[in-house]
């Protein structure tokens, strides 16, 4: 084979080349085109590549996992999703924040100011839950047995122990220690695992206090109380908080799961 030749091929291939127009009424306009084998070339791919495109959307596997997609997102509250995956340890992210406030700017069991901590902390495996479907989900805290039981649609989910304030009654006022009754909701789910609390015990600061979330509640105006985790998971049992609900931080954990924003809590003597 005559390499000239070839040489010659390849380099007029990628060679722009003047073309003449003719646009009608006797106008013509100058074009810079590729070697028609090229645009060819190029043609073809196209019309491959779109091939390709079309096929995978077409795909009946494809199709399944969209219609699971819309089910899950027709849901009227808490999403649907597959039972927790038993996995070596699960950490929730947190964004450096610098010196800004959190964004209840409270401290949210005291109403004292305080600034996050940038520090991660790592959540306790969960146990298996059962799958998360359609339905209406609320939480009865019982102060008497000290016990928070999840329902779906009026049916126990499940029952998890935790702790209560540390004075009996209903609260009154601000640092009564003291945990409110009546019927309230879930207003936002705070990521806490940056959070840190000083309670006042010679300890200083407590990182992880709050551990992985806490979920706000509109407690009558009373600020700052709540459902949350827990770096002294043995307090449960126990009247031991400022006036919050505390869980240990595989039960939070787990019950974020099912917690939405307006999600009926009730709390009461007995």
């Amino acid at each position: 084979m005559n390499t000239q030749y070839v040489k010659d091929f390849v380099k007029d291939l990628f060679t722009l080349r003047t073309v003449w127009i003719d646009k009608g009424s006797g106008k013509w306009a100058v074009k810079r085109r590729f070697h028609p084998v090229l645009r060819s070339t190029f043609w073809v791919l196209a019309v491959i590549v779109g091939a390709g495109i079309y096929s995978s959307l077409n795909n009946p596997e494809h199709s399944v996992a969209v219609a699971d997609t819309q089910t899950v997102a027709s849901l009227p509250e808490p999403e649907e999703i597959a039972p927790p995956v038993r996995q070596k340890e699960l950490v929730i992210p947190l964004t450096k924040r610098g010196e800004i406030l959190l964004p209840s700017e409270m401290n949210p069991e005291t109403d004292r100011i305080i600034a996050p901590s940038t520090t991660l902390t790592s959540m306790e495996k969960a146990p298996a839950m059962p799958r998360i479907t359609a339905g209406k989900y609320s939480v009865d805290v019982n102060k008497s047995t000290y016990t928070l039981t999840l329902y779906r649609d009026g049916e126990v989910v499940k029952e998890y122990p935790i702790a209560i304030g540390k004075n009996p009654g209903d609260k009154q006022r601000i640092g009564d220690h003291r945990t409110p009754t009546g019927n309230f909701k879930v207003v936002s789910i705070e990521n806490a695992s940056g959070w840190s609390h000083d309670f006042r015990d010679g300890k200083g600061k407590i990182k992880g206090a709050y551990g992985p979330w806490f979920l706000r509640l509109d407690a009558k105006g009373w600020k700052g109380i709540g459902i949350h985790g827990t770096h002294d998971p043995d307090s449960r049992g126990t009247m031991a908080t400022e006036g919050c609900i505390r869980l240990s931080n595989e039960d939070i954990a787990e019950l974020k799961q099912y917690a939405y924003k307006n999600m009926p809590v009730t709390i009461r003597e007995n």
